[in-house]
């Protein structure tokens, strides 16, 4: 009887890696703690480890990114490609934020199924992605997750082949 042979996986350092970054959910996480992020593609480089990065998206609204440039800097999105989620002003004056997580989601679960990276990484405390975290798996790609200073909720931790919290000095 033959043995059953299966390729042995890619050393990490070939792996291709995307992250996608709720930039919603990180910037309230950033301001909440007093922190001050120079650049997100230098996150997201940590987010992947030696893998190859080949993008960081990074998901919100016009007035929070232009928020977020006065606070980090206007060159803390250089190297990202920042897609924007729709703002809608309500009737008490407060800015709300539509579409961004689904944009989020749309563009994991594209890039997974087209097989354009083999490891992705969701930057967020937000156990919504749970979901979207497991439907990558399906495509046969793995999944990291990445919170600043908080703990995730442990549903998007189990969703997840690797939970990382940042809780250093951010770049």
């Amino acid at each position: 009887m033959a043995a059953i042979s299966t390729p042995a996986p890619l050393p990490r350092a070939f792996e291709d890696a995307m992250v996608f970054i709720d930039g919603s959910n990180v910037l309230v996480e950033l301001k909440n703690a007093g922190l001050t992020l120079h650049s997100f593609h230098a996150l997201g480089r940590y987010a992947v480890g030696e893998r190859q990065l080949k993008r960081v998206y990074v998901y919100s609204t016009q007035p929070k990114i232009d928020a977020a440039k006065q606070e980090h800097g206007t060159a803390c999105f250089e190297n990202c490609r920042v897609v924007l989620g729709d703002s809608i002003v309500g009737k008490n004056g407060v800015c709300r934020e539509k579409g961004v997580d689904a944009l989020l989601v749309a563009d994991l679960v594209y890039h997974a199924a087209m097989k354009n990276f083999r490891y992705a990484v969701v930057i967020s405390r937000d156990s919504d992605f749970s979901a979207a975290l497991k439907r990558v798996e399906d495509f046969g790609c793995r999944t990291g997750l990445v919170c600043l200073v908080k703990h995730a909720p442990q549903r998007l931790i189990d969703a997840c082949d690797d939970y990382r919290l940042f809780e250093g000095e951010l770049l």
